[in-house]
């Protein structure tokens, strides 16, 4: 009895297990955001460029939308990677952690574009626009606004990520 018992809770957490698995397999497969992304500096703009060695964001999804992984590293510090965690969920502010931001709001405008919109105080502190190429060779950031640029120099910037290739 005991191991027929045994067996029908197995059967139960594998089919729970599945039920929550499968709709993220679908949500990735749809989402052309998903997936690692280096930054591409040679074919990025950055007017003010802090001395970036590397950085790579993963997207990837979790159960509540999509949960990015930045990893950045900076010439100055000599090899030490700053990791931080974003989570988003498309349509509405989710509260991130973060120092400097209170929320980011990310909206799908169609399959390969969004626009993110960070918040902070209550206030829009900056909106940019991110596009993934119908090849999914690259996705590019760019500033739409920033309250902390108010002669828009920032408006000429684009940061191009291309896909992480397994060496």
């Amino acid at each position: 009895n005991r191991k027929k018992s045994m067996k029908i809770v197995v059967r139960l957490l594998a089919g729970l297990l599945l039920t929550v698995l499968l709709p993220l397999t679908a949500q990735a497969a749809d989402d052309p955001f998903i997936g690692a992304w280096q930054l591409d500096i040679a074919r990025s703009t950055i007017a003010d460029n802090p001395g970036v060695k590397s950085k790579q964001f993963v997207f990837a999804p979790s159960a509540d939308g999509v949960l990015i992984t930045e990893t950045l590293e900076l010439l100055a510090e000599d090899g030490k990677k700053h990791v931080s965690q974003i989570p988003y969920s498309y349509g509405q502010v989710t509260p991130q952690a973060g120092p400097g931001i209170d929320g980011l709001l990310v909206v799908k405008a169609d399959s390969h574009t969004a626009y993110w919109t960070a918040i902070g105080g209550g206030k829009i502190l900056s909106q940019m626009q991110v596009v993934v190429s119908s090849d999914r060779t690259q996705m590019t950031f760019r500033y739409l606004w920033a309250a902390g640029d108010p002669t828009g120099s920032r408006f000429n910037d684009r940061y191009v990520y291309v896909p992480v290739t397994k060496g």
